[in-house]
């Protein structure tokens, strides 16, 4: 297989399609993966790029070595709102959709122990507590397209994969007794596929004959969102070197749904219609460390560097599938899967992040990143032995991971300028394409601008920050890779606004 294919074979097994207990594949592995910019507004302001700034407590999830400079203590919380925009095309065949989201991207607390002895280099530590979304994972998206009767149907790829698994009557006659587990069988159930036997005894699995053009449509719903709650220290020498670490809980909850549709009017076929139903919610919550430092070896210069290990998760899928399917000469017939539940086991690549930021007097400053992360490191594995074949399938996966994806290299970049206590703010942040041989670009951009007002004891900062990627998906894919391609692009607007107070 072609890493085109495969990449388009990963696409498709993300609704759960992968026809067994096991629905864990590489598109998860990103998801949970691949960060978007975060923080607070005035952070997101400057697109992200906070690794040798210091002083914000957004610090505590990036690069904790930012708490050392600390000097009051503080708490701040950030209200947003998102609006996601999916536009989705195949062929000649264009579909818009939005979806947007109020939450609370970021809050936090900083206890200052700073201390003015003069006997002693250290100025004490300061302890910090911040909350984090990660991501976002609402979205809507929808397709339609029409293929001839006898191209990448849905119904072909049913009785290809009973066939690639070598599949017998015998196993679908046991799943239409005792309850389906399988999408073979869902479509046995269904009377969607039969089984032909030659004058050798040697099965074949056969796609219900339909004729004339099918009109394919399917609806995605994703919601949920991926946190991380930190604790942190940093301390700082002589006021020139600071140093922080910080441990880093994340919990995850992603649910989606999907209506997959084909119908066709020829009235020479008793097939009308098909709807595939597909739902499955993964739970989960996964560990890591931060250490960083800043050196400042100027008043004008800050240098800076984050390291964060591996975060180490445990996630538990629940799952369900139904398929229906309609026909003119008799009543619906239906299939029903045996809900499952599966835990496993991901680790994801482990961060290193550079910085500098030059200070501009009472001016302002500007502030650049550089990330790095290599995505074919994330590993799966089993947490449980419910499976027998969970090792074999793991590896599997863990090898088209290493096949599919590669290192990248973010960079974000920012500036600030000061007028009296007015702040106005911009940045540009860069997200490497994390695919190895993909057909497209898989980076994203975002703009960020903002604004704020810095008093003695209070602060308010506001930001806009604008995202736009794109990507392609296949809902199946056959081995002669006639199937359809749906091109994707998504944008994400986050508006948010942060309030403060320095105490």
């Amino acid at each position: 297989m072609n890493l085109h294919k495969l990449f388009l074979a990963s696409l498709a097994l993300s609704l759960g399609w992968a026809g067994s207990a096991f629905a864990q594949n590489e598109v998860d592995a990103l998801r949970y993966t691949r960060l978007g910019i975060n923080g607070s507004a005035r952070i997101q302001g400057i697109g992200g790029a906070q690794t040798a700034l210091g002083a914000d407590i957004s610090n505590i999830s990036s690069n904790p070595a930012g708490l050392g400079m600390f000097r009051r203590s503080e708490f701040s919380i950030s209200p947003g709102l998102q609006f996601n925009s999916t536009d989705t095309r195949v062929d000649n065949s264009f579909l818009s959709t939005d979806q947007n989201a109020v939450s609370i991207p970021h809050a936090g607390l900083v206890i200052s122990n700073r201390r003015n002895d003069e006997s002693s280099d250290w100025t004490g530590a300061n302890l910090g507590i911040s909350f984090t979304r990660l991501n976002n994972f609402n979205q809507r998206l929808s397709y339609s397209n029409t293929a001839a009767s006898d191209q990448f149907t849905i119904v072909e790829y049913f009785a290809e994969q009973a066939n690639n698994k070598g599949v017998t009557l015998d196993e679908l006659n046991s799943e239409f007794s005792n309850g389906y587990t399988t999408l073979e069988g869902l479509a046995f159930g269904a009377y969607l596929i039969d089984v032909i036997t030659d004058d050798n005894g040697n099965e074949t699995v056969v796609p219900l004959f339909r004729g004339g053009e099918i009109l394919q449509r399917e609806d995605i719903r994703r919601k949920g969102s991926q946190n991380q709650f930190d604790i942190g220290v940093g301390t700082s020498y002589k006021d020139r070197l600071y140093l922080g670490a910080s441990v880093g809980v994340v919990t995850s909850n992603f649910t989606q749904e999907s209506i997959y549709r084909e119908s066709e009017s020829d009235a020479s076929t008793a097939f009308t219609d098909l709807e595939l139903r597909d739902e499955y919610t993964t739970r989960g919550a996964g560990i890591n460390l931060k250490v960083g430092a800043i050196y400042r070896p100027v008043d004008a210069l800050r240098l800076g560097i984050s390291l964060q290990t591996p975060t180490a998760y445990t996630f538990t899928d629940t799952y369900q599938r139904a398929l229906y399917a309609s026909y003119d000469d008799g009543p619906t017939e239906s299939a029903i899967e045996l809900p499952g539940e599966f835990t496993y086991n991901l680790v994801t690549p482990f961060r290193a992040t550079i910085g500098a930021a030059g200070i501009i007097g009472k001016y302002g400053f500007i502030t650049a990143d550089v990330e790095f992360v290599n995505y074919s490191n994330i590993k799966f594995s089993e947490s449980d032995n419910d499976f027998a074949s969970a090792n074999d399938y793991f590896n599997d996966i863990n090898s088209r991971i290493s096949n599919t994806y590669q290192s990248a290299v973010n960079y974000r970049i920012g500036a600030e300028g000061r007028f009296d206590v007015f702040r106005i703010r911009a940045g540009f942040a860069h997200t490497g394409d994390p695919y190895k041989n993909a057909s497209f670009d898989g980076g994203v951009n975002s703009v960020s601008a903002g604004a704020g007002v810095r008093l003695k004891n209070y602060y308010a900062d506001l930001a806009y920050i604008r995202s736009s990627g794109n990507s392609r998906y296949s809902p199946f894919v056959l081995d002669n890779g006639d199937q359809p391609v749906v091109d994707i692009d998504e944008r994400l607007s986050t508006v948010m606004l942060t309030f403060g107070y320095n105490f």
